[in-house]
């Protein structure tokens, strides 16, 4: 039975990471869900990004992220993307918020309130039980069909979860809708060089002015070199589709990401006026 579950889990992924659907991926992270919780690390794992591991002095974090913090390297790429915004007194949605990790800790961190969307029921069910704050709520929701009201919140948080939308366009239209006037689009995640050129010429378009656009593609690979070797127990073994979401060492997304046919990039824009040119196509 719990061979089955694996092997179920991971067929849902493509050989090509980023060819896999958004139901494949909503099933993924359901099943994943339940993996977690069938061996007892569903308290323990509340952030699946690939980390973030300074490699000089150009890090933007404004938070120092204390030795032995659990999650470590997780946790510094969430505040690498947020660099020095306050998020104080602020609405923020996270759109993929996944098992919450993020959205938590940003509601920690700032008084802000926190809106997490996932396409995941399961991954929301969690979310519910698990992070219990009146800073904090979760909904499911689709990217690319945000569940809430035009020009609603003071920030946007994405962390690598766009890639597997499928329309891009879709999604930087509805990130626009939901934002107000200053507000901010906090982004990371890994895409094509090709992707992130029309993430930049489409952002302009829908009146956002970028104000930090920098490649971490070498401090996310030096997350992935130190990544636990357990995580075996979770996913099952040797599989090369698992493998790739992890993007252990040698998978084909770590090796993208190497080559630079992929970059892992941090883009930090804020909407200046409330024009609505190319919003909805």
């Amino acid at each position: 039975m719990q061979d089955d579950s694996r092997g179920a889990m991971s067929a849902h992924l493509a050989d090509d990471l980023l060819s896999t659907t958004a139901g494949g991926w909503r099933s993924f992270y359901d099943l994943l869900s339940r993996r977690l919780a069938d061996i007892g690390v569903a308290d323990s794992s509340f952030f699946l990004n690939y980390g973030y591991v300074p490699t000089d002095s150009g890090n933007e974090s404004v938070f120092d992220v204390r030795d032995g913090t659990f999650n470590a390297n997780s946790v510094r790429l969430v505040f690498e993307v947020i660099g020095s915004i306050d998020l104080n007194d602020r609405t923020v949605v996270e759109i993929g918020c996944g098992r919450g990790g993020n959205s938590r800790l940003v509601a920690e961190k700032f008084n802000a309130r926190v809106i997490g969307i996932d396409m995941s029921a399961e991954a929301i069910g969690f979310c519910r039980k698990t992070h219990l704050s009146d800073s904090t709520d979760f909904q499911v929701g689709d990217a690319l069909d945000i569940p809430l009201a035009d020009e609603s919140c003071d920030a946007v948080l994405n962390v690598e979860s766009s890639h597997s939308y499928g329309n891009l366009p879709a999604f930087l239209s509805q990130v626009r809708r939901i934002c107000r006037p200053g507000a901010w689009f906090l982004h990371t995640d890994f895409l094509s060089p090709d992707d992130w050129d029309y993430v930049r010429t489409r952002l302009q378009k829908l009146g956002f002015v970028t104000d930090d656009d920098r490649d971490i593609t070498a401090n996310v690979l030096a997350s992935r070199d130190l990544a636990s070797s357990n995580w075996e127990q979770v996913y099952g073994d040797g599989n090369a589709r698992v493998a790739n979401f992890l993007a252990l060492p040698g998978s084909a997304i770590y090796e993208q990401m190497r080559a630079g046919l992929l970059e892992y990039r941090v883009l930090r824009s804020q909407l200046r006026s409330a024009t609505t040119s190319g919003a909805s196509g």
